[in-house]
């Protein structure tokens, strides 16, 4: 996506299938665009969202610190890192984001009340289905207030208990790269009739401001800072700085988490001064023993990244130079 128009550029989803071969249509999870109708967890990929909503509403300050130890006990459950039994100690906000504490992260998102995380977080355009010229468009699921409850709003602030589509995370996303305008999103730039004349027209149309420019600015850099220091190593690039943060999602069925079936993702935008993309990568349940976002994800961010520099002729000029 451009971050700056809400125009989608490119869109892949996986399993694919070949028009032209009718047998292919027998499979229907091929035929679903994972994009805009797939719903899943995200994980740590939505902490920037709940971090911009706490420091909106005045509930985190930037120079205060979390006791972040590897499991925390919140009402009647309990909230662990990811990376088992390690303990970060003491954390920033910014460092709650580099090293992706889900224990840092519930403590500061449970400080919003209920109703007002919600309220922000239909804003930011979750629970609704983005306006898109695609059919089949999910929007996603967010329970009322009334049901969290108990450990409840501690699982939505690390992205579970919440589920949403991709195209949706990379909007809301998308705000925070551009200054805090969350904005329509859309595939055609333009339609012409037989004669010529345009008939439809996709343009840059803002829904609401949900972050002020200083609080963009901040999430900003503390995803660069990710990318050099933290959890999205693996996206880095020796030619252009990108920002990012990654996700490790545990996987639902039947009302429960399954042990040892994950959802991966990272998110990044480039380049960090002039930002003119911003890219999701989403992996249901990656095998051969490796789950984590920044291992799983962040490596074809990186190659994606790379690969959209060569067909840029200023950077391949200044390559040369």
């Amino acid at each position: 996506m451009n971050p700056n128009s809400g125009e989608i550029l490119a869109m892949a989803s996986w399993p694919t299938f070949n028009p032209n071969e009718r047998s292919g249509l027998k499979d229907i999870t091929a035929t679903i665009n994972n994009v805009v109708s797939r719903i899943y967890e995200p994980g740590s990929t939505f902490k920037p969202v709940i971090m911009g909503i706490a420091m909106e509403k005045g509930n985190v300050r930037t120079n205060e610190t979390f006791r972040c130890p590897a499991v925390w006990k919140v009402a009647d459950g309990s909230i662990s890192e990811a990376f088992k039994g390690v303990s970060f100690g003491t954390l920033t906000p910014s460092e709650v984001l580099i090293k992706s504490s889900n224990v840092g992260m519930a403590q500061i998102g449970i400080r919003v009340k209920p109703v007002e995380m919600y309220q922000s977080l239909l804003n930011w355009g979750f629970g609704s289905v983005p306006g898109i010229e695609l059919n089949g468009v999910e929007k996603g699921l967010i329970s009322p207030p009334s049901q969290w409850i108990g450990v409840v709003p501690a699982n939505i602030a690390i992205g579970q208990g919440i589920a949403v589509t991709p195209l949706q995370l990379i909007t809301s996303l998308a705000a925070i790269v551009n200054g805090g305008h969350l904005l329509r999103p859309y595939l055609v730039k333009s339609a012409l009739d037989a004669e010529g004349n345009i008939t439809y027209s996709g343009e840059r149309m803002v829904l609401r401001d949900v972050i002020s420019p200083a609080t963009s600015t901040w999430l900003r850099k503390v995803m660069l800072d990710t990318t050099l220091h933290g959890t999205g190593r693996t996206a880095d690039s020796k030619f252009v700085k990108i920002g990012t943060k990654t996700g490790t999602a545990q996987v639902a069925e039947k009302g429960k988490y399954v042990e040892e079936k994950y959802v991966a993702s990272i998110v990044g935008f480039w380049p960090f001064d002039d930002p003119q993309y911003i890219t999701l990568i989403v992996i249901g349940e990656p095998s051969k023993g490796k789950y984590y976002g920044g291992e799983v994800a962040g490596p074809p961010l990186k190659r994606i990244v790379e690969e959209i520099l060569e067909l840029s002729p200023a950077i391949a000029m200044r390559k040369q130079i």
